[in-house]
C-alpha cells in the first residue's frame, strides 16, 4: 500500500512538471508578436479523437482509417490517439490547420480556433470547417464522418518553443500624490 501512495506521489509530481501547455490566445499573441513561426512549432492533441462513417457497397477505396464490418456494414474509423504530434499546415479565418498525418496537406488537416473556454481564457479548440465548437459532423479527407466521442480536443504546444523567447519587461514603480 505504501508503495502505491509513493507511486501515484510520484506520478502526480512528474505530470506536473509537464513540458506541454495548453495553446491559449494569450499564447499565440506571444507567438506572433515575437514572429515565432508556426511551422517550427510541435503541436499535439490533448485528447484522442474518433471519427467514423459508414461505407456504401461501392467505397471500397479507403484513404485514410482502417475499415471495420459491424454488423454486415462496414465502417471508415479514423483515430487519432491522445498527444500525437502534429504539424501546421495554414491559417485560414482565424483558424489554424493541422495535420497529424505524415505528408498530408489541407484535406487531411483538422481546424482549431480559439474558443472561449474556463476562467475567461480562449484556448485552440477542433471545430468544424464554419468554426463552430458543437458539431456531430465533419469533413476529414473529402468525406464527411461522424464524431463518435464527445471529448474537447484542444491543441498543445511544447513549452520549448519559448526558449529562445526574449521579452523585455518593467516594473511600474507607481506615482505618489506630491
Amino acid at each position: 500500500m505504501k508503495k502505491l501512495v509513493i507511486l501515484f506521489s510520484g506520478l502526480f509530481f512528474l505530470s506536473a512538471c509537464s513540458e506541454k501547455t495548453q495553446l491559449t490566445g494569450s499564447l499565440m499573441s506571444l507567438i506572433k508578436e515575437n514572429q515565432l513561426p508556426l511551422s517550427k512549432i510541435q503541436f499535439y492533441n490533448d485528447n484522442a479523437l474518433f471519427l467514423e462513417r459508414e461505407l456504401n457497397a461501392s467505397e471500397a477505396n479507403i484513404k485514410s482509417g482502417k475499415v471495420v464490418i459491424e454488423n454486415g456494414k462496414s465502417i471508415n474509423r479514423v483515430t487519432l490517439a491522445q498527444q500525437t504530434p502534429g504539424l501546421f499546415i495554414k491559417e485560414l479565418n482565424n483558424q489554424l490547420l493541422i495535420s497529424f498525418e505524415a505528408g498530408a496537406g489541407e484535406e487531411k488537416s483538422l481546424h482549431f480556433a480559439p474558443i472561449l473556454g474556463e476562467k475567461g481564457e480562449y484556448y485552440y479548440q477542433l471545430v468544424d470547417e464554419a468554426g463552430n465548437a458543437t458539431f456531430s459532423r465533419l469533413n476529414y479527407d473529402g468525406n464527411k464522418y461522424l464524431l463518435y466521442d464527445k471529448k474537447k480536443v484542444r491543441l498543445q504546444i511544447m513549452k520549448s518553443s519559448f526558449s529562445g523567447l526574449k521579452v523585455n519587461s518593467k516594473r511600474m514603480k507607481g506615482n505618489r500624490v506630491q
